[in-house]
């Protein structure tokens, strides 16, 4: 049975080749990914140094709900082609968002190794995806009214 790291290259290949599909910036992608890791690497510090019970279970539930976020801006760059609307800059700015908040855990994981207690973090991700998907109900209504001018949400 073949290795995944076999296929590093093609699976580097696909995603990319999804990312020029979808108009969204690779470097982006890249740089969100990374920071990504740094932050659940240094979650894992974080949980070492001040006694909080690790378990792997939880570091897979972490790492696979950090990678289901950049299915956001994804969702969002494939909403835009099936529409035929141009959201590149909605999807910017969300990829954006989501550098900003991965930062904002760094910090704070960074401050709780270095006090050795818990900080409180401040929850960007959930009122992003809030804001998100206020927003995008508000441009379904507009698209509904515009098709029929009668209808009224």
């Amino acid at each position: 049975m073949p290795k995944i790291s076999e296929y590093l290259n093609e699976l580097k290949l696909l995603l990319y080749g999804i990312f020029i599909y979808l108009e969204m910036d690779a470097e982006i992608v890249k740089v969100l990914f990374y920071l990504m890791i740094m932050d659940t690497f240094l979650g894992i510090i974080k949980t070492i140094v001040i006694n909080n019970p690790f378990s792997f279970k939880k570091l897979a539930l972490g790492f696979v709900s950090k990678l289901a976020v950049l299915l956001i801006p994804t969702a969002l760059a494939l909403m835009s082609k099936g529409l035929n609307y141009n959201f590149k800059w909605f999807v910017t700015v969300v990829m954006d968002l989501l550098i900003v908040s991965d930062g904002i855990s760094i910090i704070s994981n960074i401050i709780a190794i270095k006090t050795k207690k818990e900080v409180e973090n401040f929850d960007a991700m959930t009122l992003i995806l809030k804001s998100m998907r206020n927003a995008l109900i508000q441009l379904f209504k507009k698209l509904l009214t515009t098709i029929d001018p009668k209808f009224h949400l």
